[in-house]
């Protein structure tokens, strides 16, 4: 199997002409088989037949570009609501919503956080969690999901 990063690269480049972000990859072992689990996005959201199609479309990527050794299983789906950030992108075009972090180096003795993008940049974005700003460089982010308040 090609690296992680070399399978994410080649599948987004490869989705971009749909417009369809690939926005994480997922592998974990199965067994003898390796699990990947594409986490894709469109405007407008994806729908299980996009799943459908883009199943069929991934699986001849890596098939054509033998990116897996041996056998594997594939899931498409969408992102959901607690979708990981991972880029800058992410970050601006999420700006106003709840989030939540973990950090790779703890701040003031705290490693998770939970608030508002106030803003992002090019190199960081500024939480703001009710009481204060925190501004974190992506660099230092472990894991990122927004964390919608969600009301029944």
């Amino acid at each position: 199997m090609r690296d992680p990063k070399t399978i994410e690269e080649t599948v987004a480049k490869a989705l971009e002409s749909q417009n369809v972000e690939l926005v994480d990859l997922v592998i974990q072992n199965q067994g003898k088989k390796k699990l990947l689990q594409f986490f894709v996005d469109k405007i407008g959201g994806v729908t299980l037949d996009d799943c459908g199609e883009l199943t069929d479309k991934i699986d001849s990527i890596l098939e054509m570009e033998n990116l897996i050794d041996g056998a594997y299983i594939l899931e498409v789906s969408s992102p959901g609501v607690t979708r990981v950030l991972k880029k800058p992108a992410h970050f601006k075009q999420f700006t106003g919503q709840r989030v939540k972090i973990v950090l790779k180096v703890p701040l003031e003795g705290r490693g998770f956080f939970t608030g508002v993008i106030a803003s992002a940049e090019d190199d960081a974005f500024v939480l703001d969690d009710g009481t204060n700003q925190f501004r974190f460089a992506y660099d230092n982010i472990k894991k990122a999901n927004l964390d919608p308040v969600l009301e029944f």
